[in-house]
């Protein structure tokens, strides 16, 4: 079964030279009516033409009982995963959509994967938390707690390196930061260059608030607008991370719409390897200072 992008443009492909194509579904086609044709034709794989964050839940569960394989139509945003995580079909490229090993097993490799890192790397970061403790504390407070949303809605206060003003927020609210943001100090932009403001986010790793990697975690003031999108809560059934596919290609100038496609990416491609390699990014990305950021 092959569900067609919802484009003015079609995306011409060669499928039936490799597969035979049971039937072609618009992308418009309602949730009930795709769930329906995939119970009656059971066929064995399902390739998706559509963004990721299309796909709803009641889909992905029964192709999952059915066995049918998902693939997803690769897209420039998906350009971290691994090579190994594409497959040419048709002359495009896809990326499969795997169930990964039980949840549980999953959390508890993770969860040692970040106790480990946070082992063998505290004698290096202990001291540069304590040096940038020191110098931004001649200015004023040298953290700041704020409230964030983590695995299953949970709340939670992530700590940081304040980089703003100390009455950022005063006369306009919560607002989203952003590229040349007037808010942040001289000495707190250079923090946020080289993400230096993150590490007392470490904290938040060690109580189990936070991964290593996974989606950033948003303020509540602003769930609520962004649940108006589609699937946007699925990215709370992992906990959030310090680093991921939307912090190293978006930075403070990503759209929610992007951070939402690479966090809904990361949700269903996960795993170990996925992981070190994100993390091994993140390290090349602190020595170039994120240029995108």
């Amino acid at each position: 079964m092959v569900v067609e992008a919802d484009d003015t443009m079609p995306l011409v492909d060669r499928l039936a030279d490799e597969f035979d194509v049971v039937v072609r579904m618009p992308a418009s086609t309602q949730p009930d009516d795709l769930v329906a044709a995939i119970g009656r034709i059971r066929p064995q794989m399902l390739l998706l033409k559509h963004p990721l964050e299309n796909i709803d839940v009641p889909t992905v569960t029964l192709c999952r009982q059915l066995g049918v394989e998902i693939l997803v139509l690769a897209r420039p945003c998906y350009g971290l995963l691994q090579p190994s995580g594409l497959r040419r079909f048709g002359g495009m490229p896809w990326i499969r959509l795997r169930p990964g090993p039980h949840r549980q097993t999953r959390v508890d490799l993770q969860r040692c994967l970040d106790l480990g890192i946070l082992a063998l790397g505290s004698i290096l970061i202990l001291p540069v938390i304590l040096g940038i403790c020191l110098v931004v504390a001649s200015t004023g407070p040298p953290f700041y707690r704020q409230q964030r949303v983590g695995a299953g809605g949970r709340l939670f206060h992530v700590v940081k390196f304040r980089t703003m003003r100390t009455d950022a927020e005063r006369d306009t609210g919560p607002v989203l930061a952003r590229p040349g943001d007037e808010r942040v100090t001289r000495l707190g932009s250079h923090l946020r260059r080289w993400r230096l403001d993150e590490l007392p986010q470490l904290w938040n790793v060690l109580r189990g608030d936070m991964s290593l990697v996974g989606p950033r975690p948003e303020r509540p003031e602003f769930i609520a607008e962004f649940r108006r999108m589609p699937h946007y809560d699925l990215r709370h059934l992992i906990r959030p991370g310090l680093t991921g596919i939307a912090q190293l290609t978006g930075g403070y100038a990503a759209t929610v719409e992007d951070k939402l496609r690479c966090d809904l990416l990361y949700l269903n491609c996960r795993s170990l390897r996925m992981d070190l390699s994100l993390l091994a990014l993140t390290l090349l990305e602190l020595l170039r200072g994120f240029p995108r950021g």
